[in-house]
């Protein structure tokens, strides 16, 4: 039963409540001896006044992560930092990294990281949002040195996320991204953002589909945990985790 005992643990700060998709495309794609640690932060609402109610509670979620002796803390919810803006996203990582003593970042920074390591600069948005998260994101990407060049969206609200069934969000996320693709050709690649959907099998079929690179936030989040880990994920599930 040895075998069972994880090696490495990726610790997982939950923006919404329930994370069932997040754990099963990352069980689907690490190795074993792999193991998630996720605490929710209960957002409420895509706002700027539901990121910083949120927030409140991100510490406090860093130290629990931290006594369960986590091997890397990520903030995730791209809603959350777009709202919260990079500079101060970025400061709140590098407290908890002091406080934590192990890496910690947020989704949004390792999907920039995913995009930069495959070249892209313009990017297509594909997501389930509306123009004032939208628009955050374009700021924060901005800020990084990334363009937005446009975006398909169907807007859902921090609930409606959480009843997305699993082939309801495939199809919109592959809807979506064939539009965001197809309207916006200059893009270099294709951000498909948030994680309270089945996206992770909608990543090969697009880039075989425009033959660009399609990063979600959930698939930048395992790859740069297996990258710092030294660890290979399952293959076929996009360039980015391919690339591992």
């Amino acid at each position: 039963m040895s075998n069972l005992v994880p090696r490495h643990q990726l610790g997982y700060v939950l923006p919404i409540p329930v994370g069932d998709y997040i754990h099963y495309q990352f069980y689907n794609v690490a190795p074993p001896n792999v193991f998630m640690v996720a605490i929710p932060l209960g957002l409420q609402s895509f706002s700027a006044g539901g990121a910083e109610n949120a927030m409140d509670g991100f510490m406090k979620a860093v130290d629990f992560l931290h006594n369960r002796g986590v091997h890397r803390i990520v903030q995730g919810g791209i809603p959350i930092s777009a709202f919260i803006g990079r500079p101060r996203m970025l400061e709140f990582c590098a407290e908890a990294q002091r406080r934590s003593g192990v890496e910690c970042t947020c989704d949004f920074e390792e999907t920039i990281q995913g995009l930069q390591s495959q070249g892209v600069k313009k990017v297509a948005v594909a997501a389930k949002w509306d123009d004032a998260l939208i628009n955050g994101m374009r700021g924060y990407l901005a800020h990084a040195g990334l363009e937005v060049v446009g975006h398909a969206a169907e807007v859902h609200t921090a609930q409606q996320v959480m009843d997305v069934t699993p082939q309801a969000g495939l199809d919109m996320a592959i809807a979506l991204g064939s539009k965001a693709l197809e309207e916006f050709p200059q893009a270099d690649g294709l951000l498909l953002g948030g994680g309270a959907w089945l996206s992770m099998p909608a990543v090969p079929v697009l880039e075989s589909k425009f033959g660009k690179p399609v990063v979600t936030n959930p698939t930048a989040t395992y790859w740069a945990a297996l990258r710092q880990f030294g660890l290979k994920g399952k293959r076929g599930f996009g360039r980015l985790l391919d690339s591992l």
